[in-house]
C-alpha cells in the first residue's frame, strides 16, 4: 500500500536512509542549558613571546624608576662616583670668530694664594668624593676679592639661605621710605608656618613690628616671619630685587640658589652695595650668636666672630656667612642629596679644612 505524501517526493529532495544522522533527543537538548552544563577548566597555556616580553618590560621599567628615584634623592651623586649629568647641547659660539673672552678672578697675592686655593679644593674633594650627594663651597677674600670654590655654580636647594635677600630688602625698602620698620603687625593663624622659629607658637593677634621679623628670620630662621615678610614685600618685587643685585641663579618661589650667588650676596652686603652701613651692621648683628651655631661658628677659632645664616631641609644642610678673622672672608658651604648623619660627621671636617687651609 502506498502512502501518498511519501511517494510524491520531488527529484531534487534527498532520500533519507538509516545512515542519515538522527535528530538529537530531548535529553540532549536539555544538556545545552547552562544549568545542566558541567563546568570545565581550560587547559593551561604556556607563556608566549609576547607575554614574556611584556613582563620583562615591566620589570625593567620598575628597576629604572627605582634607580632614578634613588639617584635623584642623592642629587645624582653616589659615593665614590662622579655626579651623573646629561650631555649638554649648546649652539656654536661666535667667540672664536670675534675673539676669545677670558675671565680671570682678581688675585692680588699671586701664585701663593692660587696654590693655597687649589690645595684646599683638592682636600675638600678628597673628603667628600666617597660621600652621598653633593658638597659645595665658595670662599671670597673680602680684602682682595679673590674667590674660589668647589661646585660653586651648582644650583641647589637654598633652604633658609633664601631668607637673606628678604631680610635686606626689608631694610632697603625702609631706607627708600616705602615702609617703616616700626610698623606693627598682628599675627594671623594663616601666617603661621611650622618648622624653625618660635612665632608659629604665638597666639593669633600677637603683635610684632617689621624689624622684629628681620630679627626672627636671622636669629631663629623663623619660617612664619619669612612668610609675613614675603606678603609685605611681594614675591615678584622680591625676585626683581634678587635679580637686580646679581643673584642670577636664585629663585625665591622655587627655593633655589648657588654657593656663588650666596657668596656674592655677602660680599655686596659687606661692601655696602645693598644697604647703608647702619642697616648692614644691624643685620650682621642678628646673624651672630644665633640658635644654630653647630657648623660654621663651631669649626673656626673660638675667638673669631661669624655672622652667618644656617638652613636645613631633608637631605640638605647649608651654612654661609662672613668669618671675621684679621682678614675677613665669606664662606658658603652647601649640600644636596646628602645622608644626614654622614653630613653631620663630615661637614664640620670640610669647614675646618677650608678654614685652617685659608688662614694658616
Amino acid at each position: 500500500m502506498r502512502i501518498p505524501f511519501l511517494s510524491e517526493r520531488s527529484e531534487d529532495e534527498e532520500e533519507y536512509t538509516d545512515r542519515d544522522e538522527k535528530l538529537p533527543s530531548k535529553r540532549k537538548f536539555k544538556d545545552l542549558k547552562s544549568e545542566y552544563r558541567k563546568s570545565r577548566k581550560e587547559p593551561h597555556r604556556p607563556w608566549g613571546n609576547k607575554e614574556r616580553l611584556f613582563v620583562a618590560l615591566v620589570l625593567l621599567s620598575t628597576i629604572i624608576a627605582s634607580a632614578i628615584g634613588g639617584l635623584s634623592a642623592r642629587s645624582w651623586k653616589l659615593p665614590g662616583l662622579p655626579k651623573f649629568k646629561l650631555p649638554e647641547f649648546k649652539l656654536p659660539s661666535l667667540t672664536g670668530i670675534i675673539g676669545e673672552t677670558i675671565v680671570i678672578e682678581k688675585n692680588d697675592d699671586g701664585e701663593k694664594i692660587a696654590s693655597k686655593a687649589d690645595e684646599i679644593t683638592t682636600r675638600v674633594s678628597e673628603i667628600t668624593e666617597n660621600l652621598s650627594g653633593i658638597y659645595a663651597f665658595y670662599l671670597i677674600d673680602l680684602d682682595s676679592d679673590f674667590s674660589f670654590g668647589l661646585n660653586e655654580d651648582e644650583v641647589m636647594t637654598a633652604a633658609s639661605l633664601v631668607k637673606l635677600p628678604v631680610m635686606v630688602l626689608m631694610y632697603r625698602e625702609a631706607e627708600l621710605g616705602n615702609l617703616k620698620l616700626n610698623t606693627e603687625y598682628l599675627i594671623k593663624d594663616s601666617d603661621k608656618v611650622s618648622g624653625s622659629g618660635s612665632l608659629s607658637g604665638k597666639a593669633e593677634g600677637t603683635s610684632v613690628i617689621y624689624k622684629d621679623l628681620v630679627y626672627y628670620m636671622g636669629h631663629e630662621s623663623d619660617n612664619t616671619a619669612f612668610n609675613i615678610a614675603r606678603k609685605i614685600l611681594g614675591d615678584k618685587e622680591t625676585q626683581d630685587y634678587i635679580d637686580k643685585i646679581g643673584m642670577a641663579s636664585t629663585t625665591l618661589t622655587k627655593n633655589l640658589t648657588t654657593p656663588h650667588d650666596v657668596g656674592l650676596f655677602f660680599r655686596k652686603l659687606w661692601n655696602k652695595e645693598l644697604i647703608s652701613v647702619k642697616s648692614r651692621d644691624e643685620i650682621l648683628e642678628v646673624l651672630t650668636d644665633t640658635i644654630y651655631e653647630n657648623f660654621l661658628p663651631r669649626n673656626v677659632d673660638e675667638e673669631v666672630m661669624v655672622s652667618h645664616k644656617y638652613g636645613r631641609e631633608i637631605h640638605v644642610i647649608n651654612d654661609a656667612g662672613i668669618v671675621f678673622t684679621e682678614k675677613p672672608f665669606v664662606l658658603v658651604v652647601m649640600t644636596e642629596g646628602i645622608v644626614e648623619n654622614e653630613a653631620e660627621e663630615y661637614l664640620p671636617k670640610v669647614i675646618k679644612q677650608i678654614y685652617d687651609g685659608w688662614i694658616h
